[in-house]
């Protein structure tokens, strides 16, 4: 058992879990503004990280993980690559652009894990990662056929005619 396969666990783990926290955040902030419909579509996505890192966890069970502090990761992205930036979301979001923000989320996971499969010095580590990047694979294709039936917004989904407004 390797300290490499353990270290690459460890930052699975942590994406998986780092994922579910940002799209609970993010259903929360939704529900503040009254975004029910997309909020539901996060809450669902923090459920599918959930169940994705109780995989990686399960894998896991074998090793000893480190315990990484956050400077510590090496990601190939500025944060774990299926948080999602927070710039990339808005508060009158539809279920298309969740959707979207979600493939895009699973796309950075499905290259960290190509990358690691590709890259590492480590056969197993290269074995496992590219079990799961055909995981990410599979999320990524059926996210791709979820937003496909959903309906893309009109150009002016954003217009608020009730925006919000602070007196001095």
């Amino acid at each position: 058992m390797t300290t490499k396969v353990a270290l690459f666990l460890a930052h699975a783990l942590a994406m998986e879990n780092e994922a579910a926290d940002r799209y609970d955040e993010l259903a929360d902030t939704m529900e503040i503004h009254n975004n029910q419909e997309v909020a539901e579509l996060f809450r669902q996505m923090a459920n599918f990280s959930r169940l994705h890192g109780a995989s990686v966890a399960s894998r896991a069970s074998p090793y000893d993980l480190p315990r990484l502090k956050s400077w510590q990761y090496r990601w190939n992205t500025p944060e774990p690559p299926e948080v999602g930036a927070p710039g990339a979301t808005h508060y009158m979001m539809t279920p298309w652009h969740a959707l979207a923000f979600a493939l895009e989320n699973e796309k950075r996971g499905y290259r960290f894990y190509a990358d690691e499969a590709a890259g590492s010095g480590d056969k197993d580590v290269r074995a496992l990662a590219a079990e799961m990047a055909a995981e990410e694979e599979e999320h990524v294709a059926e996210l791709e056929r979820w937003l496909a039936r959903t309906p893309k917004p009109d150009a002016d989904w954003a217009d608020d005619p009730d925006e919000a407004l602070v007196a001095d």
